[in-house]
Parts: structure tokens; C-alpha cells; sequence
């Protein structure tokens, strides 16, 4: 099928790269026109995704940006999307297969940088509404006007495909000037099912020497009943293209296709559901997944009829294939990753399943689950009052959807995600079969579905920032006590609530305490009995209504962990108390210990690495403060800048901000006593008997500088240090001053009441020179008192209260007055 039988031993890869050399010669006539192409603007990214903008539904961003304002990637192709419309239905009976020369097919990487797509996209639906280039042309002047500007295969592969979905091939109405040998006479026999995309794209790519594979084979489409073998009869085509010295694989009818965003849902009852109802919509951007993706991901889309066309190490076997995970594209391209039982078909074990999803690191926070559940017993009657028995919920960055079946029978599970409240996509479906019933089924406490469980944006907008806990699924044995923290940077009213299915909430107030310190809200909840409880935590507005701004659900059921010895349980419980504390070197010892009794990192280890990564932020921009050494604090700055901790972090920040603003201040200031030369200090050196104002402001500057009151009472003890050199010398050590350091307070007050003593008009004209270091220590005292008001964190008031259901609590960084704190002079810093 297009491998080109035992000449493909024989024909060396220079061959093909000689061809591309003369391919690239003929570029030079098309020079002019090259010259002509719009160019991408830095700023602005071309769309990726799989469905074109809409006000009226939400769209996929898997950490890409959204389409630019103000830019329409092309009109989508009105398409009739009923039936099973992701099979193409033509036929290529003319694009030739056989007898072509070609590298053996191998596995190869793929090497598609997504940012340089984008680019290559932008260029081409911008030439397509500036400058089109006409699909009359023969298959070389166009694929020639499209690739010219790009000297990579895999670019220009992807320009060409990327035309394909601009030309409305199947909706366009085609005029009497169609002439075969066409790129638009081929368009309409894709149209008139007499032609395909991939045999489109396939004489494209060899009309300029780009080796290019038709692959016949079966898709799962969105119509295929999970865990049901009938697709055979599901065919399709796609291709296989040489780029860039590598076979990749391209569905160029798949592109150019919008996908459907349900599951198929005949001969199922829907008996519960969280999904948002989506309006349905038209057209397509291009679903990237079909462009280069990795043969390990495709394969469990499109089977080859030959197994050479896998594309894989060790190729798979269609039973393999068809008992897959029903897994849609919009899954992998968001980044998911199955971490349970890799088959589209779940038994249950004593009515109970679980399905792991982890999402992306740069997702986490963001996807949302939602689902469908259905019923293959359509007279199956189970509602709302009988409880959920699907409870979906994110422990750290894995999704847990844990399905407890109380009654016999068939089900189908359709899940979909939402991510950063705008895309959404259905990602997959499973068929649950249950011959166990769950027995005893007691049903998990309500929480409302567009707050569920985990930190969400709601929680952020909310002020409780930087959770401990990232997950929303705590899982706990009776007795033992977990602390959720949480970091407050404003003043916010909060209201906790334990519930249960069978006991009232009130019970269970006194199982949560609730404390603020240092800007730390923390939540110590510990629970006697096993089961499933919901924590709701509630923020209070101006107008005295609370409103659930984030969830947590605590059960006992087994979260996975072997059975541990008495040393991994005191190591565990040890990083846990350590991890609610704020020391440093105690959270470091105890992730150590955690390592060295051999537990696996766990989402214990991750909470403490997550802790002690805030903790030491914070210490060093604490750190560089008291060293007031400018690289050290603008270092501390950048990495607290950099991390996923700023906004919390952002009094401390602005504090360091300002500090490193005055530190700067003084080393210009510093550059009138350095521009002194030596002969100018030197008259003052040489009073015999200086005025009042010049000795106290040579006192108030020694002072500054480190030496003794009583050492500078005598004019002779200051002329001989004005008379030292090298590292000794009065213009080094000023150099110096913000490297050394900070003079104690009453150092300080001494300087500033020798330095009150001397008005600047009588410095000035009693001494040009003395003025220099007059003005210097006026600049360094101001910012000294500068530094005392600015080194205490404003959150370094300690303040603990219990909190039942009936009282809110006032949280912010003011501080109460408080008659056991530390005196004022020692609370110089933050702890």
C-alpha cells in the first residue's frame, strides 16, 4: 500500500533528500510570491483547539491561548452533522498506492512543536482571506505557492493541511470551469464521494517531493458502542508522511472535521448527570490530536489494515485494539493520562469501580469533571432522592471517579472536562458491568455541582490562596487529625460546616477547629468515626449572606496504601506536623525521614515538598531584608515572582520591592563621597579644629560605619581614619555599607541625633566635602527607619479562635492587640 515492495531496499533516504534539493531550487521562482506572505505578528497566536468560537458554548484550551481578538480564523463549513459524519463516506479509486519508491516504514518520534503550528496556521488562514491561492492551479503550483515559505517538512505538511480545512471542500458549490488534474477538480470528487482527503493531501505532498503514504484501515467514531466489537464495517482512510527523515502519521478528514461533543445515548436511560447542557454547534477549527500524534495515542483511534502502518515497536492486535479505553482525542490533547485499568469495559467489585484521571500540572486547578451515567434497563427507576452513586472528585492533580452500584445491570459512563471554565470536551466513555451489588449503599453528602470538591478559581477569587491540600478528596483514618491550610492576603469573613448523610451538622461542629496565624488559615479536622464527610467552607459578604466557595469530602474507604510499620507511621504522622508548622528545618528533616523508612511520595510527601517550598520563599526574601545585600534580595524576589506562591506572597514581595528600590537610592547617593578624590577628603583631615557641624557629621558617619561613640568624641581618632587606604579607606567602606551589616537601633538613634544637631545650610558652607557625607547619612537613616517599619510581615500576629457554626471569623492581616506578644524591638523581623 504504498511501501513500493523490494525496491524500498534498495532506495537509499539521500535519494529522496537529492529530490528535496531540487525541489527547493524550484522555490526560487516562486520568490515573488513568497515575498508577498503575511507574516505572523509575535503577540498574536493562531487558534488551537477543536471547535471554532462561540458565544454560546465553551472551548477547549489545554494551556493554549485563545484565538486573538478581532481575528476569524476562517467561516466554518456548514456541515450536516447527523448520522455518523466523522466517516468519510468517498471512495479514492485514482491516487496511485503502488510502486513507489519510499523509506521503510519505522517508528518514528514525533517532533511537532505546537508554537511553530500555530505559526504556520496563522500564516495560511490570514493568506487564505488576503491573497488565496486558488485551488484551479495544477497540484504543484499549489502545493509549491504554500510550502515555498517554510523549510521544514513537518511545516510544510501542516500548511497544506491547514488549506484543506479553509476550502469548504464539501459544502462549496463547484462551476463547469472543474477540470481534472486539479486540486479544485479533485475537491469535487471529494465532494461527489469519488475522492478523499488523504488522497488529496497524499498528491499535494508528492507533487513536491514529500513521501506520502494513503492508510486504509477502522476509526472508532463517536457512533461506536463502547465495548461492543462491531466496527468493522467503521472504515476510513488517513495518511502516513515522511517528514523530516521520520514516518508520521496525518487524518487529514479528521482535522478538517468537527467532532461530536456526546456520546451516542440511544438505547440508554440517563439516570444521573452533572453535565452543563451544551448547545450544539457548527464548523471546526482543526482538531490537532490528528496531526503528528504519537502512534502509541492513534492506534487505539484508527486500526491499519496493515500492521506495518502502526508505526510501533511491538504492534498490537485488533482485540487489543477494540477492548481499548474509549478514550476521544480532546482526552490526550488535554494532557490526560488512564492511570486505572487500560479497557473500555469495567466489572465491578462488590458493585463498587474507580476511574483515575491525572490531569497536567498546568490544568490542575483548572479541569472540572463532569459526567453522564446511563442505564442499559430502561425501566430501571432510580432518581435524585435515592442519593448519587457516582462521586467525582480530585485528590492532588488525579481525578477519582468512584462508582458505587446499588442495583444489577449494564451502565455506560461519559465523561467530560472543563477547563478553565471556557473548553469543554467529552473525553471518553467506559460500560460498567455490575453482577455484585453494592450493599448498605449510603449516598455522599450534597455539595452543589458547580462548587464540587478541590480549589477551583471560585476558591482564588475568594482569597484562600495556596491550599495544602490541591486535591478535594481527603482520605483519613478515625481519629487521626488533617489540617488544611490555606494563605489569606486580605481581611474575609468564613464559615465552616461538617455534614453527613446521617448525622446532623451540628454534631459535628466540634470535630473542626478552626485558627488564623501568621496569614495561615488552618483547619484541623478530625473525625472519630469512618464514612464520607463534607467539609464546606463558606465566605461571608458585606451583606451578611455566605456564599460555598470550596468543598472538601473526607473518607475512610481505602486510599490504596499498603499496610506501614510503626517507623513509615511515625514518619508519616511526624512530615504531617511538620508540614502544619513553620519551620524550616524540622519540614526538611521530616521529608528525609519520610524517604529513608521507604514510603513511596506520596500526597502527604507532595503537601510537604509544596509546604516547604512557601516556607523558604518566604525565609528568603525574610533573609535577604536582614542582609539588605541587593543581589541577594532581587534573587529572592525574582524566584518568589516566578512562583505559584506570588500572590500570596505579595506583601512580603512589595516589601522587598521597596527595600531593593532604597538600597538602590543609596548606592547613587553613595557616588558623591566616591567621586570625592582623595585630596578633597583630605581637607577635612586636615582641620585642626573643625567646625561643630563637620565633627558631628563625621561622628554620625563613622557611626554608621561601625566604630565607637567614644573612639570619635576625639577629632585626632577621626583624622586618622580619614587618613586610612585601601579596604580601610572612608570611600570603600561606603562603597561597601549595603554588603555589611544593618547598625543595631540604638546605633541608629545616635546617628540621627548627631545628625538632627547639623542644619544642611551650615554644612554646606562650613564644608562642600562634609556636605557629601552629610547628604549620604541623611539617605542611609532614611532608609534604615524605612527598613524597621517595613521588616515586619504584617502577618505576624498570632490569633486563634474556634469557630461553630453559629459565629463567623473575621480573617486579614491586621493584628490584634495582643498583651503576651514579643516587645516591639524584637519583633524585627517575621518569624
Amino acid at each position: 500500500m504504498g511501501s513500493g515492495g523490494s525496491k524500498a531496499k534498495t532506495v537509499k533516504i539521500k535519494e529522496i533528500e537529492d529530490t528535496t534539493k531540487s525541489d527547493k531550487r524550484r522555490k526560487s521562482n516562486l520568490s515573488n510570491r513568497e515575498s508577498e506572505l503575511p507574516r505572523t505578528p509575535e503577540h498574536r497566536k493562531p487558534p488551537k483547539g477543536i471547535r471554532r468560537p462561540s458565544p454560546h458554548r465553551h472551548h477547549r484550551g489545554s494551556g493554549s491561548a485563545p484565538p486573538a481578538e478581532n481575528f476569524v480564523p476562517y467561516e466554518a463549513e456548514d456541515l450536516s452533522l447527523t448520522g455518523d459524519w466523522e466517516l468519510e463516506k468517498g471512495i479514492d479509486n485514482e491516487t496511485p498506492l503502488e510502486d513507489i519508491a519510499y523509506p521503510a516504514p519505522r517508528p518514528g518520534n514525533p517532533a511537532a512543536d505546537r508554537n511553530e503550528l500555530q505559526k504556520v496556521d496563522f500564516e495560511v488562514i490570514k493568506l487564505s482571506h488576503t491573497n488565496p491561492i486558488s485551488p484551479k492551479g495544477t497540484f504543484m503550483e499549489v502545493a509549491m505557492a504554500l510550502t515555498a515559505p517554510h523549510d521544514l517538512d513537518i511545516a510544510r505538511v501542516r500548511a497544506l493541511v491547514t488549506w484543506l480545512g479553509c476550502q469548504k471542500i464539501r459544502s462549496r458549490q463547484y462551476g463547469s470551469d472543474t477540470k481534472k488534474g486539479t486540486v479544485l477538480g479533485h475537491m469535487k470528487q471529494i465532494k461527489d464521494l469519488q475522492g478523499t482527503f488523504a488522497g488529496l493531501l497524499t498528491l499535494l505532498c508528492r507533487s513536491v517531493n514529500i513521501p506520502c503514504v494513503i492508510v486504509k484501515g477502522i476509526y472508532r467514531s463517536s457512533n461506536h458502542r463502547v465495548g461492543e466489537d462491531g466496527v468493522t464495517e467503521s472504515r476510513c482512510t488517513w495518511c502516513a508522511v515522511y517528514m523530516d527523515g521520520a514516518w508520521q502519521l496525518v487524518h487529514p478528514y479528521l482535522m478538517c472535521t468537527p467532532l461530536s461533543t456526546k456520546s451516542p445515548s440511544d438505547d440508554w436511560k440517563l439516570i444521573e448527570s452533572t453535565k452543563s447542557e451544551v448547545p450544539p454547534t457548527k464548523g471546526t477549527i482543526l482538531n490537532n490530536f490528528f496531526f503528528v500524534p504519537k502512534p502509541s495515542d492513534f492506534i487505539l483511534f484508527c486500526f491499519p489494515d496493515e500492521k506495518k502502518w502502526q508505526l510501533l515497536e511491538d504492534a498490537i492486535p485488533y482485540q487489543k485494539f477494540i477492548k481499548s479505553p474509549f478514550l476521544r482525542s480532546a482526552f490526550y490533547e488535554s494532557g490526560m493520562q488512564l492511570k486505572t485499568t487500560a479497557s473500555s469495559i469495567l466489572k465491578s467489585e462488590g458493585g463498587k469501580c474507580t476511574i483515575k484521571i491525572q490531569c497536567t500540572q498546568e490544568n490542575n486547578n483548572k479541569t472540572v469533571l463532569m459526567y453522564d451515567l446511563f442505564s442499559l434497563d430502561l425501566e430501571l427507576k432510580w432518581g435524585p432522592d435515592e442519593g448519587r452513586v457516582v462521586l467525582c472528585g480530585r485528590n492532588e492533580d488525579t481525578w477519582n471517579v468512584q462508582v458505587k452500584i446499588p442495583v444489577e445491570g449494564t451502565y455506560k459512563l461519559s465523561l467530560f472536562a472543563l477547563i478553565d471554565d471556557r473548553w469543554f470536551f467529552w473525553i471518553g466513555d467506559f460500560k460498567i458491568v455490575c453482577e455484585d451489588p453494592y450493599h448498605n449503599f449510603v449516598p455522599a453528602p450534597f455539595v452543589p455541582d458547580d462548587v464540587g470538591y478541590g480549589p477551583s478559581t471560585l476558591s482564588e477569587r475568594a482569597g484562600l490562596l495556596c491550599p495544602s491540600h490541591e486535591g478535594g478528596i481527603v482520605f483519613y483514618k478515625p481519629k487521626e487529625t488533617h489540617v488544611i491550610k490555606f494563605l489569606v492576603v486580605e481581611k474575609i469573613v468564613l464559615r465552616y460546616a461538617l455534614e453527613h448523610s446521617e448525622y446532623s451538622t451540628a454534631s459535628l461542629a466540634h470535630h473542626c477547629r478552626l485558627t488564623k496565624h501568621k496569614g495561615e488559615v488552618d483547619l484541623a479536622v478530625t473525625l472519630p468515626l469512618p464514612g464520607q464527610f463534607a467539609l464546606r467552607v463558606l465566605k461571608g459578604n458585606a451583606h451578611g449572606d455566605f456564599e460555598n466557595v470550596i468543598n472538601y469530602l473526607f473518607t475512610s474507604e481505602d486510599d490504596g496504601r499498603s499496610r506501614e510499620n510503626v517507623f513509615q507511621r511515625k514518619a508519616r504522622w511526624n512530615l504531617r506536623e511538620a508540614s502544619a508548622g513553620r519551620n524550616v528545618i524540622a519540614l526538611e528533616g521530616a521529608l528525609a525521614k519520610f524517604t529513608s523508612v521507604k514510603l513511596e511520595p506520596d500526597d502527604d510527601h507532595l503537601r510537604g515538598s509544596r509546604r516547604l517550598r512557601y516556607l523558604k520563599l518566604k525565609k528568603g526574601l525574610r533573609d535577604g531584608r536582614i542582609r539588605r545585600h541587593e543581589d541577594t534580595l532581587a534573587k529572592a524576589v525574582d524566584e518568589a515572582e516566578m512562583s505559584t506562591f506570588r500572590v500570596a506572597l505579595r506583601h512580603n514581595i512589595d516589601k522587598a520591592k521597596a527595600l531593593l528600590a532604597t538600597l538602590q537610592d543609596i548606592e547613587i547617593t553613595c557616588h558623591s563621597v566616591l567621586n570625592l578624590e582623595q585630596k578633597t577628603i583630605s581637607e577635612i583631615a586636615n582641620f585642626a579644629s573643625p567646625p561643630k557641624d563637620v565633627h558631628f557629621t563625621m561622628i554620625a558617619t563613622y557611626l554608621l560605619l561601625g566604630e565607637k561613640k567614644q573612639h570619635l568624641k576625639k577629632w585626632g581618632n577621626i583624622q586618622t581614619l580619614l587618613r586610612r587606604q585601601g579596604k580601610e579607606s572612608i570611600k570603600y567602606r561606603i562603597n561597601n555599607f549595603a554588603e555589611t551589616p544593618a547598625p543595631d537601633k540604638s546605633t541608629v538613634k545616635r546617628a540621627q541625633k548627631f545628625h538632627d544637631a547639623v542644619p544642611k545650610p551650615y554644612i554646606v558652607s562650613a564644608s562642600l566635602a562634609a556636605a557629601a557625607f552629610y547628604n549620604w547619612v541623611s539617605e542611609v537613616l532614611s532608609h534604615l527607619n524605612n527598613c524597621s517599619l517595613n521588616a515586619t510581615d504584617g502577618d505576624d500576629s498570632v490569633e486563634s479562635q474556634d469557630l461553630d457554626l453559629s459565629e463567623s471569623v473575621y480573617l486579614g492581616n491586621k493584628d490584634d492587640e495582643n498583651p503576651g506578644n514579643s516587645p516591639r524591638d524584637k519583633a524585627f523581623l517575621d518569624a
